[in-house]
């Protein structure tokens, strides 16, 4: 279960805005309904919390220059890293 409106990121460090491993920690309430077989189903699921730990990019290998965007703020809506020249 992923919840709504996840930000997205960009390092401005090397300019990646596509891989990056974040860590988060959440805490759910959910119903679980055994069958008589002993097999589970999850039903109504909800998160009470969501809380983002650390985000890495994956290009540079550490967070200190990593943001969190506005999906408006990428170049033209283009899903991969902008062109930066040194």
């Amino acid at each position: 279960m992923v919840p709504v409106g996840i930000p997205r990121y960009r390092c401005d460090s090397c300019g990646n805005v596509t891989r990056f491993d974040v860590t988060t920690s959440q805490t759910t309430k959910a119903f679980h309904h055994y069958t008589v077989g002993g097999e589970l189903e999850i039903e109504e699921a909800t998160v009470l919390s969501h809380h983002v730990d650390e985000v890495v990019c994956r290009w540079c290998g550490h967070g200190r220059s990593v943001v969190e965007i506005e999906a408006g703020e990428l170049e033209h809506g283009e899903p991969g890293a902008p062109s930066r020249t040194p």
